[in-house]
């Protein structure tokens, strides 16, 4: 079965929210959800190591500890970057576009630090999939306006990291919430700014032993903050 996940509404909103995002995506029709055992939009990716050489370190990425956490912090960071980047699972034009954000200037004559320049990447590890290890789940946006371009789960697996699950129908944002997969797709209007929008489809999923399964979705306008339709769908 088929299932394309896009935001609701008109064409014309499509087309406004494409074009701020062509950049980067190239407003690819056939992105959304890949889930392991479907031949549909809405599949996670195939559990296979999505790194070949090297593997960030696991520890590291999981929050380990340092006197620094400013140091933990930044390399966490980088080696999640490194594993996006190296991800073949991932969108190549989201791989190439994975690149710090410019720094505010500080001054004439004077450059930003590297550590000064985020990269664009939100990663947050908790106990999803059942596994021995914590679960990572990164979302990768813009530098220009913050939109999620793509969000990803990782299974620790034998100390390295597994893609099981992505999404890269922008704008998008996954988080972790009472032991579920949360994904958030924000909803736009023909009038609306990118900025802007006027709901979100809200799916949830939960692991089922080998992949992520689809258990709610819901719909919320931002004006009215009226939730309409939740359960099962496809």
């Amino acid at each position: 079965m088929r299932r394309s996940v896009v935001p609701v509404g008109t064409a014309a909103a499509a087309v406004a929210v494409c074009g701020a995002l062509v950049a980067v995506t190239s407003c690819r029709d056939a992105g959304g959800v890949r889930e392991e055992g479907t031949a549909s939009v809405a599949s996670p990716a195939l559990p296979s190591p999505s790194v070949s050489a090297p593997v960030p370190d696991a520890r590291t990425l999981d929050g380990g500890r340092s006197a620094d956490p400013r140091a933990v912090d930044a390399k966490a960071t980088a080696d999640v970057v490194r594993l996006v980047k190296h991800d073949p699972k991932v969108a190549r034009d989201i791989r190439d576009s994975l690149v710090a954000c410019a720094a505010p200037s500080t001054g004439a004559g004077t450059r930003p630090k590297a550590a000064e320049q985020p990269y664009p990447v939100d990663r947050r590890s908790g106990r999803l999939t059942g596994g021995n290890g914590t679960d990572l789940v990164v979302n990768v946006s813009t530098c220009a306006d913050s939109v999620g371009i793509g969000s990803y789960v990782y299974r620790r697996v034998d100390g390295a990291y597994v893609n099981v699950f992505a999404d890269e129908q922008p704008p998008v944002f996954a988080e972790i919430g009472d032991g579920t997969l949360k994904v958030t797709h924000q909803v736009y209007e023909p009038q609306d700014a990118v900025s802007n929008p006027s709901g979100e489809d809200v799916t949830t999923y939960r692991w089922n032993g080998s992949r992520f399964e689809e258990v709610s979705f819901s719909h919320r306008d931002y004006e009215t903050d009226d939730d309409t339709g939740s359960g099962p769908h496809g």
